[in-house]
């Protein structure tokens, strides 16, 4: 059921990662700004949840795993608008997709989480390695310098953390709570955060010169929040019933969905998104792609 529910998620944050790419290549987005309002609309839709929660609670004696599950959520969605504003998103976020499945496999044995057999150990490494090249099959190469490597790696650390640490407020009480405090602190982090960094002024200026590419951008943005938004309580609540390695690992199918979006969208419907997409990639993709399925297959078995 697990594996179900998390490849629903992640074809849900590829949808939410095209919308992405497109909202940073047509309008300049200020990190803060952006890891603000994700942060808000989290907490917004975690406070709806309340009302299918019977057993609704505060939770005292698990306030710290929430407090760093989610606050960890808001650095590093935070941290990951700073390497792309710095670089490109078709490079950083298949990057911090790729680390992060192996930060948590340390974790998990640091927090005696569930951990994994040897074959699902290197059914990762496949997804890792397969996910990743696919996602960089037909971009340029180009270098990524040692402040944005740092975003990075700031980045995976905090998505490990928050992964981990919310597998364990899942352990701990019912998922719906969990969630719902999760997001609520992630909130909190980046309030106090922009109150800390003096970033108000970066996330009210909102205005555009042309007010039509506003509308669209705060348009493309909701239709990327819902898409997003379900995706990741889907993500979530098979990170609660199912094991957070592989959970996290198969976040790489996204880059396969994405894939296949694109080539839809440029194909039927290119006034909305559109790529040339060449012939000669398709061997290296068929081959990437083989390498992934071949990931996933062995954790699965």
């Amino acid at each position: 059921m697990w594996f179900t529910i998390a490849i629903i998620s992640f074809f849900l944050l590829a949808i939410a990662a095209i919308i992405d790419k497109f909202l940073l290549t047509k309008s300049r987005i200020v990190p803060i700004s952006y890891a603000f309002h994700i942060s808000v609309i989290g907490g917004v839709i975690s406070s709806l949840l309340i009302f299918f929660e019977k057993d609704f609670y505060f939770p005292k004696e698990h306030l710290s795993i929430l407090l760093i599950g989610g606050v960890s959520i808001y650095f590093a969605i935070y941290l990951l608008f700073k390497a792309v504003a710095k670089s490109e998103i078709s490079k950083v976020n298949p990057l911090i997709v790729s680390i992060t499945p192996l930060i948590i496999f340390v974790f998990s044995y640091l927090l005696s989480l569930k951990t994994v057999t040897f074959y699902q150990f290197i059914g990762i490494l496949l997804i890792v390695i397969g996910s990743y090249l696919l996602s960089q099959v037909g971009h340029a190469k180009t270098k990524i310098k040692p402040k944005v490597w740092l975003f990075i790696i700031g980045a995976g650390l905090m998505f490990a953390i928050s992964n981990s640490f919310n597998k364990l407020a899942y352990n701990e009480m019912s998922f719906l709570t969990a969630f719902i405090y999760l997001r609520w602190f992630s909130l909190l982090g980046a309030i106090i955060f922009t109150f800390i960094v003096g970033g108000w002024k970066k996330i009210i200026n909102l205005k555009e010169k042309d007010e039509s590419k506003t509308k669209q951008r705060w348009l493309a943005f909701a239709l990327g929040q819902v898409a997003g938004g379900l995706g990741i309580i889907l993500m979530q609540y098979a990170i609660a019933i199912g094991n957070v390695i592989l959970v996290t690992a198969l976040n790489g199918v996204q880059f396969l969905f994405i894939i296949v979006i694109v080539y839809l969208l440029s194909k039927f419907k290119p006034e909305i998104y559109r790529e040339n997409i060449s012939t000669r990639y398709i061997l290296p993709k068929l081959m990437y792609s083989i390498l992934l399925f071949l990931g996933i297959y062995l954790i699965l078995i």
